[in-house]
């Protein structure tokens, strides 16, 4: 019985060495890609942070004031539009108005 239990404490001993191997290469492994990741996300912070970048916001910031002030320009002459349409028609109706007024009271003018 003193072979067995010795083969079986040898083989518990080889598995945790090749635990202990693994276990190392994961370290490493995650190491590296730790490193990889602190790499990129410096990489991006500093394109985040670059002129260019910076100029691209500037440009797309006057784009959209421009198209802005387009849209201000648009939409203040359609509601002249509809006023002055609002204006024709409450003349028209008031004058309508008037002239049924005028006929039931009699009134001609």
């Amino acid at each position: 019985m003193s072979d067995s239990n010795q083969s079986l404490a040898d083989k518990a001993n080889a598995l945790k060495e090749q635990a202990t191997e693994k276990l190392q290469e994961l370290k490493t492994k995650s190491c590296e890609v730790a490193d990889t990741i602190q790499q990129k996300a410096g990489e991006a912070w500093d394109k985040v942070k670059s002129d260019e970048t910076k100029e691209k916001l500037d440009h797309l910031k006057d784009d959209a004031a421009q198209k802005i002030h387009q849209l201000l320009e648009e939409a203040t002459g359609k509601i002249h539009q509809v006023s002055d349409e609002a204006s024709e028609k409450i003349h028209e109706l008031s004058d309508k108005a008037k002239g049924v007024w005028n006929k039931l009271t009699g009134k001609h003018e």
